[in-house]
């Protein structure tokens, strides 16, 4: 975004500059006057125009970077840090980014300084830059700036962007060795049917008798495969297109979602990560003094599962009118525990503290499920390669014991 110096009068007629980012000259201008500021004179920021809004290459450059969760969390804990030694927030925006790795959220952070020294609040600089901090992160810093308690909460924000790099990762390992193990089987497969298959046929059929079913139909399946494997392979890469096609769109994600959620295994381990989500980030905003209502909205932002994340939408509608969240929470997807130990919390006045155990739960209870789903499907992939290799050997042996007896 294009970054304007200026020279304004103040209501008390005293004279200062300063810079401030805006899309054009007339939306700077407008941002200095709802500040009750005059404004004398205002130009491009030295450097701007050449590079994208970017007063150098560099920048411009380190503006198409993005942001790490290790690089955010590493961002918050150092503000913590010096905010608990008593820095003023400029002051430990500084020396924060004098530590910063990345680039791009080096060049956030030196923007946002500029922005404070204007006048502007840490959540107001923090929420020109959307595609940096999540609205979870501007919404704490709000309430931190509201309450007076924003080094807490700086740490509790860090520490809820680990918990939710930790459950990623999980989720990310509970696939790997499964499709692994898919895509071997299928490598096997292929191989069969494109080397080993034909030359047995060739030899088989070169006899001049019958063979035995399981040969044929053997024989049948390879010849058909290979016969039809850009058909097969054009169909599978049209169905793959299809369903993210439809995945893009709000009713397609959403009945794509759902669907995930019935499948066996697969299911159940994506209903743990999301309620450990959930969990750990109710109680995060709710500690930070963040509104129940703001929270569950705030919540369904950061969930990737539709169902998950409407239910989370239309549950913040709900408490607006009146409802508990335990009720308003209420859905076939969602464990019965969570109501329950939500509606404990709400009646016992200590919501973010079950909500905060409740995540500790979910997030071990996804650990012992991905490695009950790794014993499971190391065995049933082992039998399936097994069965597939062993109807090749069962018919070829059979066609050579036929052979022979004929």
């Amino acid at each position: 975004m294009p970054l304007f110096s200026y020279i304004v009068l103040t209501s008390a007629g005293n004279e200062i500059s300063g810079k401030q980012q805006a899309t054009d000259v007339n939306d700077a201008m407008q941002a200095l006057r709802d500040r009750n500021l005059r404004v004398l004179e205002i130009k491009p920021a030295r450097g701007q125009g050449g590079f994208a809004g970017q007063e150098n290459f560099s920048d411009w450059l380190a503006s198409q970077r993005s942001v790490s969760q290790s690089s955010l969390i590493f961002f918050f804990r150092q503000m913590a840090f010096m905010l608990r030694a008593g820095l003023p927030v400029t002051e430990s925006l500084e020396l924060t980014n004098a530590q910063i790795s990345s680039a791009r959220l080096r060049l956030t952070s030196k923007l946002m300084l500029n922005d404070i020294k204007s006048g502007h609040s840490l959540s107001a600089a923090m929420k020109k830059h959307p595609d940096v901090f999540p609205d979870m992160a501007i919404n704490l810093m709000i309430a931190g700036e509201n309450t007076g308690d924003l080094d807490a909460i700086m740490e509790r924000l860090a520490t809820h962007l680990d918990k939710k790099t930790v459950l990623r990762a999980q989720m990310f390992n509970a696939m790997i060795y499964p499709s692994i193990v898919v895509l071997s089987a299928i490598g096997v497969a292929a191989f069969m049917v494109i080397k080993i298959i034909p030359k047995f046929a060739e030899f088989l059929l070169g006899q001049g008798k019958a063979l035995p079913p399981s040969t044929q139909t053997l024989i049948n399946m390879s010849d058909y495969i290979r016969a039809n494997g850009l058909v097969i392979i054009a169909a599978a890469i049209a169905f793959i297109v299809l369903v993210l096609l439809t995945y893009q769109t709000k009713r397609g994600r959403l009945a794509i979602d759902y669907v995930l959620l019935r499948i066996p295994v697969v299911g159940p381990m994506l209903t743990i990560g999301s309620m450990g989500q959930i969990t750990w980030s109710l109680s995060t905003l709710l500690a930070s003094g963040v509104t129940v209502y703001q929270s569950l909205k705030v919540t369904g932002k950061l969930l990737a599962n539709r169902v998950f994340a409407d239910k989370m939408y239309h549950a913040a509608e709900k408490v607006l009118t009146g409802k508990d969240m335990a009720t308003s929470l209420q859905h076939p997807r969602i464990p019965v525990l969570v109501t329950q130990m939500i509606a404990v919390g709400e009646r016992t006045g200590s919501l973010d503290n079950i909500l905060k155990e409740m995540g500790i739960y979910y997030e071990q209870l996804l650990e012992n499920a991905i490695k009950r789903m790794t014993a499971l499907i190391e065995p049933v992939m082992i039998l399936f390669i097994g069965v597939m290799v062993g109807f090749v050997y069962y018919a070829f042996f059979q066609a050579l014991f036929s052979l022979v007896g004929g």
